[in-house]
């Protein structure tokens, strides 16, 4: 599905890793180490909205003579539901 970074401006990126610590990502713009946002989207049927902090963010080629950013970036404190989704969706935990 297609994720979203609020930031307070909503962008668009590219999930390429994820799991219970946190995520990596590629987006069209950069981001500075240490920077809150969050990540919004939809794992399997359930919806997800994350706080997270920039962790690690390196330049890469999203497509040819178009350049972009990795992004690395650590959970922030979840919510009871956004854990629980992201849980079912790494197969952690049962569906309910």
């Amino acid at each position: 599905g297609l994720s979203w970074l609020a930031m307070p401006a909503t962008r668009p990126i590219q999930l390429h890793e994820l799991s219970l610590g946190g995520l990596a990502f590629t987006s069209p713009y950069p981001m500075e180490v240490g920077r809150t946002a969050s990540v919004r989207g939809t794992l399997g049927d359930e919806a997800l909205s994350c706080p997270i902090r920039v962790c690690w963010t390196r330049p890469k080629q999203i497509l040819p003579g178009r350049s972009g950013y990795e992004v690395g970036a650590v959970f922030l404190p979840l919510d009871d539901a956004s854990r629980r989704a992201l849980e079912v969706f790494l197969k952690l935990s049962p569906a309910e």
